[in-house]
C-alpha cells in the first residue's frame, strides 16, 4: 500500500492487486461492505497513521473507492467535512483503459457541487457509473444476470457515458453485487440529487429507463 498526505485531513492510499491478495480480499469484498472489506477499510485508515502520522480528529470520515486499471484501488478519506469531501473528487487517480486520467477526473469533477457536497445522499439507493466508451456500457450490461430486472438509466456528456443504477426492488445484496460487477468496466461517482439534475440537464439521455435491458437486447 501506497499512501499520500493531500493535506492535514485527506489521504489517499493506492492498493494494488497484490495488497488485496495478501489480505486474501477481491473487489467486491469491497464494494459489497461485507465483513471482510469493512475490517480492510478500518485497517487502511488505522495505517495511515503510521505511514504519514495522519491522526483522525473525529468520528465521522468520508472516503472515496475507486477502481483502477491495474485491478487495484485507489482509496481517499478525510475527516474535513464538504471541504475533505472536494479535496477527495480532486485527487482521485482515475487510469481507465483508452482514458487520460486528467480528462477523466475533469468529468468527475463536473458532477460536484462545492456547496451541496454530502446533502442528500443518495449511496443506499442509486448508483453512477462514468464508462469511457459505449462499448464498456454494453460489456457491463450483460454480465448483469438476466433474471434480475434493474432500473437504470444512459446518459451521454462529453465523450463519457453515465449508467444510474437504481436499487428499486433490488435486493441489497443484487444491488451491491451488480455495483462490484460495474468496477471492471467504469469508475463510481457518489451520487447526490445535485448530481441527477446535473446529468439531467447538461447530458443527453439516450436511454431513459431500462437502460440494462436495453442495451442487452441490442447486443443479443
Amino acid at each position: 500500500m501506497k499512501y499520500k498526505k493531500i493535506n492535514e485531513a485527506t489521504i489517499q492510499c493506492i492498493i494494488s492487486e497484490e495488497d488485496m491478495e495478501e489480505y486474501g480480499l477481491t473487489i467486491a469484498d469491497i464494494f459489497e461492505r461485507n465483513e471482510k472489506g469493512e475490517g480492510f477499510l478500518r485497517d487502511v485508515v488505522e495505517r495511515a497513521h503510521d505511514e504519514v502520522g495522519y491522526r483522525l480528529k473525529g468520528d465521522n470520515i468520508a472516503m472515496q473507492i475507486t477502481p483502477i486499471r491495474d485491478e487495484g484501488l485507489v482509496i481517499t478519506f478525510s475527516d474535513a467535512g464538504i471541504a475533505g469531501f472536494q479535496n477527495m473528487l480532486e485527487h482521485i487517480k482515475e487510469v481507465l483503459s483508452g482514458i487520460d486520467p486528467e480528462s477523466m477526473r475533469d468529468a468527475i469533477r463536473a458532477l460536484s457541487d462545492k456547496d451541496t457536497q454530502q446533502k442528500n445522499n443518495l449511496e443506499d439507493t442509486c448508483r453512477i457509473f462514468i464508462f469511457s466508451s459505449l462499448n464498456h456500457v454494453m460489456r457491463y450490461c450483460i454480465s448483469i444476470p438476466s433474471d434480475l430486472t434493474v432500473r437504470s438509466h444512459l446518459y451521454k456528456e462529453r465523450e463519457f457515458y453515465y449508467l444510474v443504477i437504481e436499487k428499486n426492488r433490488l435486493s441489497k445484496k443484487n444491488f451491491n453485487k451488480i455495483s462490484a460487477q460495474a468496477v471492471e468496466f467504469a469508475g463510481l461517482i457518489v451520487p447526490t440529487e445535485e448530481k441527477l439534475i446535473y446529468l439531467g440537464e447538461h447530458g443527453e439521455c439516450m436511454i431513459k429507463d431500462r437502460a440494462v435491458s436495453r442495451m442487452r437486447q441490442i447486443y443479443q
